[in-house]
């Protein structure tokens, strides 16, 4: 938000608030649970992570969190391709984290992205 307008439209939305019935609230839960057994990177791609020069090794952390759910969790046949060939292709692999932890101090689901991107590496730069 850059001014009260557009802090006004965002609250509007709160104008006539109910909350979830019973029947939504157990819904949200049902699918919030299978999500979570599946074990998935929770990054919601947000992007506070990687603003202009904040990643010296500019990594592209919610694009190759995104690459590796797919591959693991969805078994998508070409992550492989595409974590080669664009993600990386002028940009930073995951094992080029330097682990300076900028990005986890500015992500609001406080992920471990060091961590998550050691996993990422582990998957996708192996050494042949």
């Amino acid at each position: 938000m850059s001014n009260v307008e557009q802090m006004e439209d965002n609250i509007g939305f709160m104008r006539g608030y109910e909350p979830l019935s019973e029947p939504e609230l157990a819904a949200v839960c049902k699918v919030s649970g299978r999500f979570n057994s599946l074990q998935m990177i929770p990054c919601t791609a947000c992007r506070y992570c990687v603003p202009e020069g904040s990643c010296p090794m500019d990594i592209l952390i919610p694009d190759l969190f995104y690459c590796y759910n797919r591959k693991t969790i969805f078994h998508s046949w070409n992550q492989d391709m595409y974590y080669e060939n664009v993600l990386t292709r002028g940009h930073g692999r995951a094992s080029d984290c330097i682990g300076c932890g900028r990005c986890e101090s500015m992500c609001p689901q406080h992920l471990q992205i060091r961590s998550l991107l050691k996993d990422v590496a582990a998957e996708f730069d192996k050494q042949e």
